[in-house]
């Protein structure tokens, strides 16, 4: 998968710590090229490039048609876990400027600024499309969990994702963000650097570190060939000042598996071709699909572009009203897919999604079960 070269990226200078695969994921230690907080410059954090949409190809290269077809060998029963709010009574604030503004909207200038988006769903996938109303909302409770995902590839330069906090201490974004799809081990990328709630170059709830790294085995021996029947990983992070992010800053989301389609979802990330990605955004949808032939995923309409991999797909968002009736799937705030692929182009407008089936629950489950506190 080709990508533009911006930065070059740092000599690993740390001793990885590997771990063997587990059931169906891989995992490693996190590897940072220096100080992971050292490396991020003001400079290389506005220069991150926004890792690429793939576009959907067979392995023998073939477009992929719209057909429908689930992964029957994974399907089973629903399944989640609930989402939380923050406790954040007597934390210490963290909000840091990351990048002045002034910096910002120079290299804003200089890269022409943003693509504008369009509210016009193609492919019979019809979405709406908004900033965060008001912007401020991305500090409150379900917006607070997601944020910018910055990391480095070797040799190719400086690059950003959007993530979000799935369990105490545990992130969810793509495979793709975290992995090639291939090499084992040697596939993963490092210098892993967590925005929660970033917007223009402020980090209001800190910076935070990886720690340990899984991607689902269905990813790492794909061969980054799109759509992909599982583009999940989960990161877990560092403690800051012996508080966990889930815990005391951001909450967490839930999830639920096999339930992508049919529903409605809010795709949230940081897609570059919107606001340069220095903002958070917001897509609201229904699914459409399953989508490709044996390829276990789903579409929804979306004018969201690089930047926006890994993003949530989430179900029920929001709060529930004095009077509001619950449907039959009643989880509040639930993770249902992850940004995985979409056009490269500007149209046609709509992104892809894995359906979460088993291996997601075991890639969840190998991050929590790794470090005592990890999800509790």
């Amino acid at each position: 998968m080709k990508r533009s070269l911006l930065l070059v990226a740092a000599v690993l200078c740390a001793v990885p710590s590997f771990a063997a695969p587990q059931g169906g994921v891989l995992g490693h230690a996190a590897i940072d090229g220096q100080s992971t907080g050292g490396y991020w410059t003001a400079e290389r954090l506005v220069s991150a490039k926004p890792l690429e949409l793939a576009p959907m190809i067979t392995a023998d290269g073939a477009d992929v048609a719209a057909t429908a077809a689930v992964d029957e060998t994974f399907a089973s029963e629903s399944v989640g876990e609930p989402g939380a709010p923050p406790s954040r009574r007597g934390v210490p604030s963290l909000r840091r400027q990351l990048v002045d503004p002034a910096t910002l909207e120079s290299f804003m200038n200089e890269t022409g600024g943003a693509i504008e988006g369009e509210n016009v769903g193609t492919q019979g996938a019809h979405f709406t499309s908004s900033r965060l109303i008001p912007l401020t909302a991305d500090q409150t409770y379900p917006y607070a969990t997601v944020g910018r995902l910055f990391f480095t590839i070797q040799g190719e330069g400086n690059f950003v994702c959007s993530a979000s906090v799935i369990r105490h201490r545990v992130l969810l974004t793509a495979g793709h963000c975290v992995h090639k799809g291939s090499g084992g081990v040697n596939g993963f990328y490092t210098n892993f650097l967590f925005v929660p709630a970033y917007r223009d170059g402020a980090a209001p709830f800190g910076t935070w570190t990886a720690a340990y790294i899984y991607v689902t085995n269905t990813w790492a021996t794909g061969n980054a060939v799109f759509p992909n029947a599982q583009d999940f990983a989960t990161i877990e992070l560092n403690d800051k000042n012996g508080q966990k992010i889930g815990t005391s800053y951001t909450g967490y989301l839930g999830y639920i598996i096999n339930k992508l389609h049919p529903n409605h979802t809010t795709i949230v990330g940081y897609p570059v071709n919107l606001d340069g990605g220095n903002k958070m955004h917001q897509v609201t949808a229904g699914t459409k699909g399953p989508y490709g032939s044996n390829t276990n995923s789903v579409i929804a309409g979306s004018d969201m572009r690089g930047g926006a991999s890994g993003g949530p797909w989430i179900q029920n968002f929001g709060a529930v009203a004095t009077g509001q009736t619950a449907g039959t799937n009643k989880l509040l705030n639930a993770v249902i897919g992850v940004t995985s692929y979409g056009p490269v182009a500007t149209t046609p407008l709509f992104l892809g999604s894995s359906i979460p089936d088993t291996r997601f629950t075991q890639l969840i489950n190998a991050a929590c079960a790794r470090r005592a506190g990890n999800c509790s």
